[in-house]
């Protein structure tokens, strides 16, 4: 079982046994350009026992470096990125793991494919399909829709519906490429100007000939997968 709890924008945490994983920690804290319309109800110094953080590309609205070596060094958590992502990082050598597009690693019993994103404001964007003992959980990080999707076999997938990313169209479209289970929509909500709906994105593939389960979640909710 992985219990997968959403804190908001593209931020999840994942618990698998011993292990325990950020993806994209941000916080009220972290400093962006962009206006938050909510508060992401997750702390730095109140995340333990974190094994693992994944980041997908080094925009602040997903990287906060601060908080990152906060919550790292606090932990001796492994944190897995890019380089362009890992230098910005104080941290001991030993905690920073780099990762290139459509590579497999495995880390404290996770294994963590790095894949294809699509997203011109970063350097070097990815997503994630982590297997945790057979259940696998893709995070399709910062990304336009693109082909690589056919490639990703997942129980649960991870996905934008932005101004910046997908909108809810393409989202629909990724979802019947991937035939994933579920999808989660995420990034629509606390950095978002505009209005996306994920309740018509669940009405939309509820009307397609999709077999996929729409699981919304409020920032702070978890879900058990």
């Amino acid at each position: 079982m992985v219990e997968l709890q959403y804190f908001g924008h593209s931020f999840f945490q994942l618990k698998h046994g011993s292990s325990v994983l950020l993806i994209d920690p941000v916080f009220d804290s972290s400093k962006t350009v962009l206006k938050k319309n909510q508060k992401i109800p997750a702390s730095s110094s109140k995340l333990k026992n974190v094994s693992i953080i994944l980041l997908t590309n080094e925009t602040p609205e997903h990287f906060d470096p601060v908080a990152v070596q906060e919550i790292a060094l606090k932990n001796n958590s492994t944190v897995i990125g890019h380089d362009v992502v890992l230098q910005k990082l104080n941290l001991p050598r030993t905690q920073k793991v780099p990762i290139y597009s459509n590579t497999e690693i495995t880390v404290k019993g996770v294994k963590i494919q790095s894949k294809t994103a699509h997203f011109p404001k970063s350097f070097y964007p990815l997503g994630y399909l982590l297997d945790f003992d057979g259940v696998k959980v893709y995070h399709a990080g910062v990304t336009s829709l693109h082909n690589s999707f056919e490639k990703i076999q997942a129980d649960i997938s991870l996905l934008p519906i932005s101004s910046r990313t997908m909108d809810v169209v393409d989202a629909v479209r990724a979802a019947k490429i991937l035939k994933s289970k579920m999808i989660v929509p995420m990034q629509y909500d606390i950095f978002e100007p505009k209005k996306f709906d994920p309740v018509d994105l669940k009405k939309r593939i509820e009307d397609s000939v999709l077999k996929t389960d729409t699981i919304i979640l409020n920032p702070g909710q978890k879900f058990k997968i």
